[in-house]
């Protein structure tokens, strides 16, 4: 069966409902493990690498609400500011598109990591490659930085880390699950598949594959490289169907990198 027909629902704007969680049964430890004193868990930054490397990029970590073109709040997903000065952020295209379109909505607002709110303009928009950039005025006081992806190796420990909002009335989002962060391995680099969402007959290449934990709501955050700190990759879709499991994709950051360097210099990838 080919991989297209598990892509129902692959690319992640917006927060699913109704998800049911489910508990795995409980192994029971053997009776010398029972026993055993506890160990304690590297919980600092100076102890663990891979809270170094949230700390070093979570602050750089936004929510993007989409308000439509009626300044009414209709999905959000996630980016990451590029530039703290210039106050450019990345996310996936798809984020800020209209409702069965690939064109840009009007209004967008973002949500920085210490919860404030900020409206945000369309630098540029690139459906082919899902990256779009926005604009904050003011800037930032934080960033990240966009690594080259073919350095980074295969089983190499990568973070996704995204920020999610959830819509609690007809017009009002808010980012209860910020700042969400996977763990799990670079599985596979240069993907190629379609951008399964209606909008667009294309197909996405040079992905990062990834058994991190994407879900709805992670689009246009970061796959953090745990090793260099940096940013490999921009999460945009899964894939689910029967019996698939750990199938992350992001749009590698060399990608990002030259299609963002086009869209603010010309507003066009072309």
């Amino acid at each position: 069966m080919k991989l297209a027909a598990f892509l129902a629902g692959a690319l992640l704007g917006g927060l699913a409902v109704g998800s049911v969680p489910m508990l795995l049964p409980r192994a029971e430890a053997p009776a010398a493990a029972q026993s055993a004193a506890p160990t304690s868990a590297p919980t600092t930054a100076a102890e663990s690498p891979i809270v170094a490397a949230v700390d070093a990029v979570l602050p750089a970590v936004v929510t993007v609400v989409n308000k439509g073109n009626s300044n009414v709040e209709i999905g959000s997903g996630s980016g990451v500011v590029i530039d703290k000065d210039l106050g450019y952020v990345v996310t996936n295209s798809h984020v800020i598109e209209q409702t069965r379109s690939t064109d840009p909505v009007r209004f967008v607002d973002v949500i920085l990591s210490d919860g404030s709110r900020r409206s945000a303009s369309i630098v540029g928009n690139d459906p082919a490659n899902d990256v779009a950039v926005l604009k904050v005025e003011g800037g930032f006081t934080a960033e990240a930085v966009l690594a080259d992806s073919g350095a980074v190796p295969l089983g190499a420990q990568v973070v996704a880390i995204g920020s999610p909002g959830i819509q609690v009335s007809r017009v009002a989002r808010a980012a209860v699950l910020q700042n969400t962060v996977t763990l799990g391995i670079v599985s596979g680099l240069g993907r190629q598949l379609p951008r399964a969402d209606l909008r667009n007959g294309g197909t996405l290449t040079d992905l990062v594959q990834t058994d991190a934990a994407i879900n709805p709501g992670n689009s246009g955050g970061p796959l953090v490289w745990v090793a260099t700190k940096q940013v490999v990759g921009l999460n945009t879709l899964v894939v689910r169907g029967s019996g698939e499991e750990g199938l992350g994709f992001a749009v590698s950051s060399t990608r990002v990198k030259e299609i963002a360097k086009r869209l603010i210099s010309r507003g066009s990838s072309r």
